[in-house]
This record gives C-alpha cells, structure tokens and sequence, in this order.
C-alpha cells in the first residue's frame, strides 16, 4: 500500500540548516545542508542533506520529494497547472 506524505522545506537566515515538515510527524525535522541546486529563477530545486531522514518503502510525496541511499536528497516537485 502507498502513503502519501506532504512535504513542506522551510528555509531560514542559516544557510545551512533546513526545516523539513512532514504530514505524517507532528514535529519538525531540523537538518543539515551539504549544498543547494536552483532553478533559473534562483529558487531552490534540490537540497542535499547531511542525514538520511527518509525510508526506503513505497510513499508518494507531495511538493517535495526525497530520495537517495546515504543521506536524503530532496527534489521541488513541479506543481500542477489546471
């Protein structure tokens, strides 16, 4: 069975920390950023983090979704346009 999990990244005057909520935790997850890939708006596209703060099992995310095997890598899913 799939889980659908929303993902919200908030960024903060640091640079280097990220504020990650998930709509399956009641608290926020704090972590560290090894880097940040833009958009060519100069948006935030991908964030690599220091952690690996996700599971490797069947969810679908929404606004963000992450991957990776070591540490997490979050990706800005496009929204759609209706």
């Amino acid at each position: 069975m799939t889980m659908t999990v929303s993902i919200n990244v908030e960024f903060g005057s640091d640079p280097d920390i990220v504020t990650i909520r998930k709509s399956s935790r009641s608290t926020p997850i704090i972590g560290d950023v090894l880097g940040i890939e833009t958009a060519a708006d100069g948006s935030p596209y991908r964030v690599f983090l220091r952690n690996k703060i996700h599971r490797n099992e069947a969810t679908e995310y929404r606004g963000w979704a992450m991957s990776g095997a070591i540490s997490t890598i979050l990706t800005r899913q496009q929204e759609l346009q209706t």
